[in-house]
Order: structure tokens, then sequence, then C-alpha cells
């Protein structure tokens, strides 16, 4: 009776371990089927941001390339204010817009980068690389290019207020008459202060300035260039 006992005993453990078994396995199925559609559909929203930080970096190849043609035309133009024959050919209005040409402030375009960061999908394994080049991209390349967009527009507005804030001549803004602006006395006091060495000075210092802008913008359209190559290497 008492073997008979034990053994319906043993039988009923073996059974229950069993069932346990087959409740943990049916759990660790559930946790692998749920988590590999997790993946799933972490990784087609990771595909979907992938794809719009692409037409970013298509928008930002374009805005750096004719931000450096008109870096180029500005160079060429405040270059020319050093030769007498090529300042003659310019009215006096025009000699003044080449000097206060301004800022050029072009910033890498990060709205796709950032709903990637707020989705919380960087950490996906499967685009581990190009997150990592995204962030070199649009973090580490951007924090420098807004510090040098910073540096220009200080400079540039010390620009202004030199050529801006005197009382040697006109200025060809607000109120001022044609007559006035291009009169000879106007015309000859304003290329007075251009081709002094205070003028010289300040016009070399925007030279430097344009081409120290053109290489950061020319380094960011090849860098936007390149990554929208990696992407297509690894999504395709």
């Amino acid at each position: 009776m008492k073997s008979s006992k034990k053994k319906g005993f043993k039988q009923y453990i073996l059974v229950s371990l069993g069932e346990l078994v087959l409740i943990i396995a049916g759990i660790l199925i559930a946790m692998n089927i749920n988590n590999w559609n997790e993946n799933r559909i972490a990784l087609t929203k990771a595909n979907l941001y992938i794809d719009k930080v692409k037409k970013d970096l298509t928008i930002d190849t374009t805005y750096f390339h004719y931000a450096i043609e008109r870096i180029d035309l500005k160079l060429d133009y405040k270059k020319s204010l050093f030769n007498q024959d090529s300042i003659a050919k310019f009215s006096t209005s025009g000699l003044q817009a080449i000097v206060t040409s301004g800022t050029n402030n072009i910033y890498i375009n990060d709205g796709a980068y950032k709903k990637i960061i707020e989705s919380g999908i960087v950490t996906l394994p499967e685009k581990e690389f190009l997150f990592e080049k995204f962030n070199s991209y649009y973090v580490v390349f951007n924090n420098y290019l807004k510090e040098l967009n910073k540096w220009e527009e200080k400079s540039a507005q010390k620009d202004q207020d030199f050529w801006i804030y005197q009382n040697h001549y006109e200025l060809a803004y607000i109120d001022v008459t044609k007559s006035i602006l291009d009169s000879v006395e106007n015309r000859k006091n304003f290329i007075k202060v251009m081709t002094s060495m205070e003028g010289k000075n300040y016009n070399n210092m925007a030279i430097l300035r344009e081409q120290r802008m053109k290489e950061i913008y020319t380094r960011a359209r090849d860098r936007a260039k390149k990554l929208m190559k990696q992407i297509d290497s690894i999504q395709n």
C-alpha cells in the first residue's frame, strides 16, 4: 500500500514537473515571439526614419552647395575691392553691398535624426553602424558647425558696425536719395574709407571669414554625401 502511494506521488511530481516545464517553455516561446515582433516593429520604424534622414541629407547637400557658390561669388567681389579698376565698375550702393554682405548661417537639418533619438531605437544592433555615423554627423560635427556659425555671426556683426556706424558717407539704406548716394563727394568719401588701411584690414578679415565658412560648408556637404552612400550600401 505504501509502495503504491509512493509510486502515485512520484507520478504526480513528474506530471507536475512536466506541466511546469511546458508552462515555462510556453512563456519563453511567447516572450521570444513578442521580442521578435517588437524588434520587427522597431526595425520597420528605424527604416522609415532612416529614409527621412536621407531626405534631410539631400536637402543639406543642396543648401551647402548653393551656400558655397554664394561664398565664391562674395569672395570674388570682396577681392575686387583691392583693384582700382574693379572699384570703378561698381555703383556706390554696389560697393556698400559688397562690404556689408553679412552672414551665411547654414545649419544641418536634423529633424529626422531627432525623431530617431526620441523613438529610442538607437539601441538596435542591426543599425548600430549607421546610428554611430549619424551621431558623428548630427552631434559631433553639427556642434562644431554651430560654433563656427556663431563665430561668423559675431565677426560679421563687427564688420557691419564698422561700415555702417560712422560719419564719413551716406549709406544706401532708408531715405537716402540716389543723388546724395552717388554724389561725387559721397562716393569719394566711401572709397577713401574702403581703401584705407583699416578698411582693407576689415575686407581682408571678411575674405578670411568667407574662406573659413566655405571650408566648413564643403566638409558638411561632402560628409552628407558620404553618409547617403553609407545608407544606400546598408539599406539596399
